[in-house]
C-alpha cells in the first residue's frame, strides 16, 4: 500500500510572505545567509515580524555547513529559546537550521519548534525535503541526514529574494533542481506520483532556467523556477536520488565545488551510464526526451537518450556552467586524478548511492569521474 502526504504546507507567489502575518506573540529565530542582513527586502521583513513578535537574527552561515557550525548554532538557539524558527537562504542556511533544530530537540528531549523555510535560490528544494547535508571538514566528507524530523512545517516560495541572485547562483542552483528531477525519475523507489513531479520539473527547468540567467528575466520566470525546484524536491524527498549526488557530495567535501555545479558536471555521463545499464531508466529518459522535443516521436530509445544528454550539456553551456572538475576548481589535473579512487570509494558509501537504478562499481564511478576531469 502506497501513502502520499506533503507534510510541508507550501505557500507560493509574490504575496506568500503575507502568511507570516499570522505569527503573533512568538519568539522568532531567523537563520539567514550573512549577505541577507541589511538588504532592503530582508530588513522590511524583519520589521514586519517585529510588530507582533520578538525577533532574533542569526547569520553565522557558511557554505556546506560543518558540524562545528551546527554546535555553535545550537548554543545560540538555547540562549534565545525560540518558539518559531525561520530559515531564509539557500540550501546551506536551510540545512544549518535543520541541523540545529534536529539536534537541539534530540539533546533536550523536547518537541521541535515550528519551522518555516523561505528559499532564496531555486535549486536545492530543501524547503520541502527530509534531507540535510552536514560536512565533516576533518574527513572532508559530506554526510546526508535523512529524517522526517527535519522537514519544515511551512515553505514560502516568493520571487522577492531571488531577484538579485548572481548569475552563477541562479545557474548552479537551477542545474541542481534539474538533477534532482532526473535522478528521482529513475530512482529504484520512483512511482507514478514522483514521476509526475519529476517530469514537470524537468520540463520547467529546461524552459525557464535560460530565461532566469538572461538580462530580461521576469518575476514570473523566477517564480516558475522556484516551483520547479520545489516539485523536484518533493519528488526526491520521497524516492531519493542517485550516483550523481553520491559523487557530487565527494567533490564538495574534497574540493569545495558548489553542490549544484558538481551535479551539473556529472549528470550527463550519469544519464548515459544509467540508460546503458538499466532498461527502465532508458525508457524513462527516452520518454522525457521525446516529450520535450529533443528527439522525434519515432526515435528509438537510445537515440532519444543521446538527444537528452546533448540537451543537458547545451543547457549547462547556455547558463555558463564549467563542465569539468579542473575548470571548476582550478586545480592541477594530476592532483585531481590522484583523488579519483577515494572519491569513488566514498561515493559508494554515500546513502544516495542506494537508489540509483543500477549499482555502479568503483571502477565504473572512476571512469565517470575521469570523463569530466
Amino acid at each position: 500500500m502506497e501513502k502520499w502526504t506533503f507534510k510541508t504546507d507550501i505557500y507560493a507567489g509574490p504575496d506568500s510572505l503575507d502568511r507570516l502575518d499570522s505569527l503573533r506573540g512568538e519568539r522568532i529565530l531567523i537563520v539567514c545567509d550573512p549577505f541577507m542582513v541589511g538588504s532592503e527586502t530582508f530588513e522590511t521583513l524583519v520589521k514586519r515580524l517585529e510588530q507582533q513578535n520578538q525577533v532574533t537574527v542569526y547569520s553565522d552561515v557558511v557554505p556546506d555547513p560543518p558540524i562545528a557550525k551546527v554546535v555553535k548554532g545550537i548554543e545560540f538557539f538555547n540562549t534565545v529559546g525560540p518558539t518559531t524558527a525561520i530559515a531564509i537562504g539557500g540550501g546551506s542556511a536551510i540545512d544549518l537550521t535543520k541541523g540545529i533544530l534536529y539536534f537541539a530537540a534530540k539533546l533536550s528531549g523536547k518537541k521541535r519548534q515550528h519551522f518555516i523555510a523561505i528559499p532564496t535560490t531555486s535549486g536545492t528544494g530543501s524547503e520541502v525535503t527530509a534531507f540535510a547535508v552536514i560536512t565533516d571538514p576533518t574527513t572532508q566528507t559530506k554526510y546526508p541526514l535523512l529524517d522526517d524530523a527535519v522537514l519544515p512545517d511551512e515553505a514560502l516560495l516568493t520571487p522577492l529574494f531571488v531577484k538579485s541572485a548572481p548569475p552563477k547562483v541562479t545557474a548552479y542552483s537551477g542545474m541542481d533542481a534539474l538533477v534532482h528531477a532526473l535522478e528521482a525519475l529513475v530512482s529504484t523507489d520512483s512511482d507514478i506520483f514522483s514521476d509526475a513531479l519529476s517530469e514537470k520539473a524537468i520540463a520547467t527547468v529546461f524552459t525557464y532556467l535560460p530565461r532566469c540567467c538572461s538580462a530580461d528575466v521576469t518575476e514570473m520566470d523566477r517564480m516558475y523556477m522556484h516551483e520547479a525546484s520545489c516539485m523536484a524536491g518533493l519528488a526526491f524527498s520521497r524516492v531519493g536520488v542517485g550516483i550523481t549526488h553520491a559523487m557530487a557530495h565527494q567533490l564538495g567535501g574534497q574540493f569545495h565545488v558548489p553542490h549544484g555545479l558538481a551535479n551539473a558536471i556529472l549528470i550527463a555521463p550519469v544519464v548515459a551510464f544509467n540508460a546503458m545499464h538499466n532498461e527502465r531508466a532508458l525508457t524513462k529518459y527516452a520518454k522525457v526526451s521525446r516529450a520535450l522535443g529533443f528527439a522525434a516521436h519515432e526515435a528509438a530509445d537510445k537515440e532519444a537518450v543521446t538527444a537528452l544528454v546533448k540537451a543537458i550539456l547545451q543547457l549547462a553551456s547556455t547558463v555558463q556552467c564549467p563542465m569539468t572538475i579542473t575548470e571548476a576548481t582550478g586545480l592541477d589535473p594530476a592532483e585531481l586524478k590522484s583523488k579519483v579512487t577515494l572519491l569513488a570509494e566514498k561515493a559508494i558509501e554515500d546513502m544516495t548511492y542506494k537508489t540509483n537504478p543500477c549499482k555502479a562499481t568503483k571502477e565504473e564511478l572512476i571512469n565517470i569521474l575521469l570523463m569530466v576531469l
